[in-house]
């Protein structure tokens, strides 16, 4: 409804000051530099000079720099791309652009990866695949591949598989022939003549021995066999003496290799010394008993060998699991590219390609880059239900469309779904238009924004990336692993969340007053919704949580109150309820239907996508 009600009056246009439209250009001030203005206007360093044609880094005082639109001077590529062809799975339903591919500061989407059980990235050798093309497809050399490997030639076989992440591994040399050992002639006096028989398809030793009118174990102790396994071709002995047994002289093994002694000096890193010793930092870790990367100079430090096997993953607690994600960390003064790598063992290759550098060298001390994690999370339990139903009920005496989400299934997603790609708020799109351009299973329009900007008043956490921040005070916030609660932000009037505000979440979605909390319908509310207009009579949406881990979205075109529309969450069994943008915005779709379409264009929609296999991201 095109009124005051969407703003929540004047005192919601705050929220609208601090989430303003980016500006289109920035003059170039004393002591800034072109990484700091990237930094300070969520921009990479190479999209700004590609934005301004700029050939390096070099900016003047007073130069007006473009921070939209199209690039001045499209670089010419280095080489050509190979396109990867990467085939979805049947069951996996279609996600939205804006999730798929976000830019800005979201990470951009790759083909979907493969890892083995130590969490390194891998490769299937397909037909027709030589190193050079499997090397240059993922932006990495032949001999890095060969020392990934232990390769020493350029063959490959199809279905063979390449690690593409991990420790690199030596080549085996070829195995020297080894001379029989000589053994002590042993007497064995004649016995009674040997009888054999050769394994058919079909035997077994079961049969055998009744055909032959012996046993098991006789045929076992004349064979010299440790279990009934038997193969095809295979001869047995059915009479005669069993052999003797010969104690074989044990080849010599070789010396382990003795760990090296080292004293920590200053400036050093435990990535440092491990990419001096060609280790891992995990096995020096586990060497000395390291709880974290923590040293100190002075401190003696036990080096293992090269090859020496890294430390096992502690054991999960009970009721956890282990997932991967993707957690955003932090440059430590002093890091390196190799040794803030090494911290997370990964390799700094991998470290540009998941956070879109042009060079690895680009990062800084402070910087929050992009990297996988494995994390134990409590292990969800059984769904009892669909992924994503749909009903229509009256209740209260007002028909209201309800779609119910069971957030037990592992391959729900609940996100924010924007009307363009990246993090652009200043256009808006109806629910039809957000459904159709999302392929969301399920999707319900979202909170209040500024009538011209279409900026949302409140928090927006994706991909675990803050977009925007608002003044609401409470907000639906959802983990990686699909744990769901209703929070309130608790920070200052005016400030940014904290690193810490939303951390752990993948999604959060600011939005409110509070209409149920603990099963009870709220009859005060926060002092910033003051408009009348909020709590008159309108078409209504909400969103709210079941005490069986249920995510209730509903909406009505009945012009009901917020008491009412608290009371209509409470009888669908919301033990905890937020309401939703109304009037003209109210907008619910199911399976591509839209049942109630918005009047008028909204900020943003909240959508569910079943058949997610994509990453999972931390702040």
């Amino acid at each position: 409804m095109r009124r005051p009600f969407l703003l929540i009056s004047l005192t919601l246009t705050l929220c609208a000051a601090h989430v303003q439209a980016a500006p289109a250009s920035v003059t170039v001030q004393k002591g800034d530099t072109l990484y700091s203005l990237s930094r300070q206007h969520r921009l990479s360093v190479q999209q700004l000079r590609d934005l301004n044609g700029l050939k390096d880094n070099t900016i003047q005082v007073g130069q007006v720099l473009k921070l939209t639109g199209s690039p001045a001077v499209k670089p010419a590529p280095a080489s050509t791309p190979v396109k990867q062809s990467v085939r979805p799975p049947a069951a996996v339903k279609k996600i939205p652009a804006t999730l798929a591919k976000p830019t800005g500061t979201t990470p951009p989407t790759r083909p979907a990866l493969k890892y083995n059980a130590q969490g390194d990235v891998i490769y299937t050798v397909k037909s027709g695949d030589t190193l050079g093309n499997i090397a240059e497809r993922h932006h990495t050399s032949i001999r890095y591949l060969k020392a990934m490997n232990g390769l020493t030639g350029d063959t490959l076989m199809a279905g063979q598989t390449l690690r593409l992440t991990g420790t690199p591994v030596r080549p085996k040399a070829a195995a020297k022939p080894v001379k029989p050992v000589q053994t002590a002639k042993t007497t064995v006096k004649s016995g009674p003549a040997e009888k054999w028989y050769t394994v058919r398809s079909g035997d077994t030793l079961g049969k055998i021995a009744e055909r032959h009118a012996t046993t098991v174990k006789h045929l076992q102790a004349l064979n010299g066999l440790s279990t009934t396994v038997i193969a095809v071709g295979q001869k047995l002995k059915l009479s005669g003496n069993a052999p003797a047994t010969v104690t074989a002289t044990a080849a010599k093994k070789p010396a382990a290799p003795q760990p090296a002694r080292y004293t920590v000096k200053s400036g050093d890193t435990l990535g440092r010394i491990a990419s001096r010793y060609g280790v891992s930092v995990a096995a020096i870790q586990a060497s000395n008993h390291l709880k974290s990367d923590v040293i100190a100079v002075g401190q003696r430090l036990s080096i293992p060998a090269r090859g020496t096997p890294t430390r096992q993953p502690p054991a999960l607690p009970p009721g956890t699991e282990a997932r991967l994600v993707y957690t955003y960390e932090r440059v430590k003064p002093g890091e390196t590219p190799n040794s803030f790598a090494a911290r997370f063992n990964i390799d700094a290759g991998q470290v540009r390609r998941l956070n879109a550098l042009s060079t690895i060298h680009q990062i800084m001390p402070g910087a929050k880059l992009l990297v996988p994690r494995r994390l134990a999370v409590p292990v969800p339990p059984a769904p009892h239900a669909q992924a994503v139903r749909y009903r229509s009920a009256d209740v209260q005496g007002v028909k209201v469309q309800v779609v119910q989400v069971d957030l037990r299934h592992r391959n729900v997603l609940v996100a924010p779904v924007l009307p363009t790609r990246g993090l652009n708020f200043g256009t808006g799109a109806t629910v039809r238009t957000l459904t159709a351009t999302s392929g969301a299973r399920a999707l319900v329009n979202g909170s209040y924004f500024h009538p011209h900007t279409y900026a949302p008043a409140g928090d927006i956490v994706m991909q675990g990336r803050l977009l925007t921040w608002g003044r609401i005070p409470a907000a639906l916030a959802i983990t990686p692993d699909n744990r769901a609660s209703i929070q309130n932000t608790g920070r200052a009037f005016f400030s940014r969340p904290g690193d810490n505000t939303w951390a752990g979440m993948e999604t959060v979605i600011a939005t409110g007053p509070r209409i149920v909390a603990g099963g009870s319908v709220t009859s005060t509310f926060s002092s910033i919704f003051r408009d009348p207009a909020v709590f008159g009579a309108a078409a209504r949406s909400a969103i709210g949580l079941s005490s069986t881990r249920d995510l209730l979205m509903v909406s009505t075109h009945a012009k009901v109150s917020v008491t009412q529309m608290g009371r209509i969450m409470a009888t669908l069994g919301a033990r905890d309820a937020l309401l939703l943008d109304g009037g003209s915005s109210a907008g619910i779709s199911w399976n591509g239907s839209v049942l109630l379409d918005s009047v008028r264009k909204v900020s943003y929609g909240i959508g569910v996508f079943t058949g997610y296999t994509g990453r999972r991201y931390l702040r």
